[in-house]
């Protein structure tokens, strides 16, 4: 078993084009933590997309390993004809940090309809789901404290 788990979520810069990074912490427990791969299932509110073509261009050059799992959207529809989408993640082992995964995920704001109040829009982004294997079979029932920033 793990003490807890640490799942900090950031975005970065302004505007239309963003960065999604992901910063996953396990607790001292897992012993042979450089034997497992966690993958992170991200739901991507109507209001934000991301790009298959740009992920894929990002695999190739190995920057982030990722993949659309949703099909047949539009990335040019408005927030208000959009649905959500669903975004499959390999973190990577952080070299800064033994017990650490980080993944990073571009992500584009959608045009919302025209209101007349202060001109902002908010969307949120849930926390995604963490699932990891491990060679060497090491299981964990672990608590999940989340950490948030704008």
């Amino acid at each position: 078993m793990c003490s807890e788990i640490i799942l900090r979520q950031e975005v970065l810069k302004d505007g239309f084009h963003r960065d999604l990074l992901i910063k996953v912490k396990f607790g001292e427990s897992i012993e042979d933590l450089h034997t497992c791969r966690l993958l992170i299932k991200q739901d991507i509110p109507a209001g934000l997309y991301v790009d298959p073509y740009e992920l894929a261009s990002l695999r190739e050059r190995n920057i982030t390993e990722a993949v659309m799992v949703s099909e047949n959207f539009d990335i040019e529809a408005p927030n208000y004809l959009s649905k959500e989408s669903e975004v499959l993640i390999y973190a990577r082992r952080d070299s800064q940090c033994i017990d650490c995964f980080q993944a990073f995920l571009p992500v584009h704001c959608r045009y919302h309809r025209p209101h007349s109040e202060d001109g902002e829009a908010s969307i949120v982004v849930n926390n995604p789901d963490l699932l990891m294997f491990c060679d060497q079979g090491e299981g964990c029932k672990c608590f999940l404290r989340v950490e948030t920033s704008e």
